[in-house]
């Protein structure tokens, strides 16, 4: 039910690949209000946590099976945004893109200030209409949130399905504070490492430095901004705001890390969930027999932005503990590579207990017992598919 009179009007079929994204806003409030920006290119969905954390996600036009926008004077540049909240759509999406024995169609429209938000369903047998009650719009703030592109210290790109697997590890040991590690070897290895500090103490899991992985890593002079090598890069964050990326991080194709020398960490995801890519036509694992559910080959996948702040900066002690940690990793035996197939990637875990002496994780105790590891006879196998690049 498409209606090129309105301000805005989107139609689309693909209602599962639209709950996928819609989830990842979850772990940044379910009941809050989002902030919707309508522009020709597409709709951008905005989410902001206490100044320390931003979330843009990004649907292009291509994802509708038609799209109007219609701003005053036709002006090229023009935008408009709304806000409402995040589980109204959510939920009416989910429960609609349930339906697996009949192609259901839904619109978006939006008239302008004042209207309410519009949701129509439609299949063969009815039509239902959800209206939502749109809210003042607040100024985006991002202040402190927008990455100094003339200041980066470290860049990284690797594939997101390691990098969940390491936040999900972090989450399980019950990491509270984070420390992101990376050094670009001056030999070509490359280090990218996630280091935990919890009531276990001081633990790290090492990604996999292979190029089908960990595509690219470099470091910059916090001076100079030119390249450096085997001089660490470490950022310090709060798990539970770095975690709220996770739900994003699981449905990326690549993660591309950027951290500048303010210590903000820009996170950019593509991702194209669970689909699969036949020649020039892209269709879910859901779709109907009639091919009703297909992606335009121009679709560039979901797009997500986050920007996050480090918690604090490092103090000496702290510098001091993690150089260690990864000191003596370092000095063991490198785990041996083999033939053998697996799965998927994995990340190699190693962990250090250490005597907490009062005072919080963060600033607490310093001594440390020696390293324990699992397995230096472990062996890895690094994956044999290479990751187009997408960036």
């Amino acid at each position: 039910m498409f209606d090129q009179g309105v301000l805005f009007s989107a139609s689309t079929v693909n209602l599962e690949h639209i709950t996928t994204a819609l989830n990842c806003l979850t772990p940044f409030g379910t009941k809050d209000d989002v902030l919707i920006i309508i522009d020709r290119d597409g709709l951008s969905f905005a989410r902001q946590n206490n100044k320390v954390i931003s979330i843009q996600l990004y649907l292009s036009a291509e994802l509708f099976v038609s799209y109007s926008y219609n701003p005053p004077d036709n002006d090229p540049d023009a935008h408009h945004k709304v806000c409402v909240k995040i589980h109204h759509i959510l939920n009416s999406v989910s429960v609609a893109s349930r339906d697996k024995d009949d192609v259901v169609e839904c619109t978006f429209s939006y008239n302008g200030e004042g209207s309410p938000f519009v949701l129509i369903f439609e299949d063969s047998v009815i039509t239902e209409k959800v209206e939502y009650s749109t809210y003042l719009v607040k100024e985006w703030d991002s202040t402190g949130l927008e990455l100094e592109a003339d200041a980066v210290i470290m860049e990284c790109m690797l594939r997101g399905e390691v990098f969940y697997n390491a936040l999900q590890d972090m989450k399980e040991i019950g990491c509270k504070e984070c420390y992101l590690y990376a050094v670009a070897g001056s030999n070509g290895k490359n280090v990218l490492a996630l280091i935990s500090r919890s009531q276990l103490g001081l633990s790290k899991i090492l990604l996999p430095s292979e190029k089908s992985i960990l595509e690219k890593l470099e470091v910059f002079d916090p001076t100079t901004f030119q390249k450096t090598f085997d001089e660490p890069v470490i950022g310090a964050f709060d798990f539970s705001t770095l975690d709220k990326i996770r739900s994003s991080v699981h449905i990326a194709s690549k993660v591309l890390l950027r951290k500048d020398v303010h210590g903000l960490m820009s996170v950019n995801i593509l991702s194209q969930t669970d689909d699969f890519i036949f020649g020039d036509v892209k269709k879910s694992r859901h779709a109907n027999k009639n091919g009703a559910v297909q992606f335009s080959k121009e679709y560039p996948g979901i797009v997500i932005d986050v920007a996050i702040l480090e918690k604090a900066r490092l103090d000496d002690a702290d510098l001091i503990d993690v150089r260690l940690l990864m000191e003596a990793g370092e000095q063991r035996q490198n785990p041996s590579y083999g033939p053998l197939q697996t799965h998927g990637p994995s990340v190699e875990r190693d962990v250090t207990y250490t005597t907490h002496q009062g005072g919080s994780l963060l600033f607490g105790g310093k001594d440390h017992s020696a390293d324990t590891t699992h397995g230096d006879n472990e062996e890895y196998v690094p994956a044999t598919n290479d990751i187009p690049l997408f960036f």
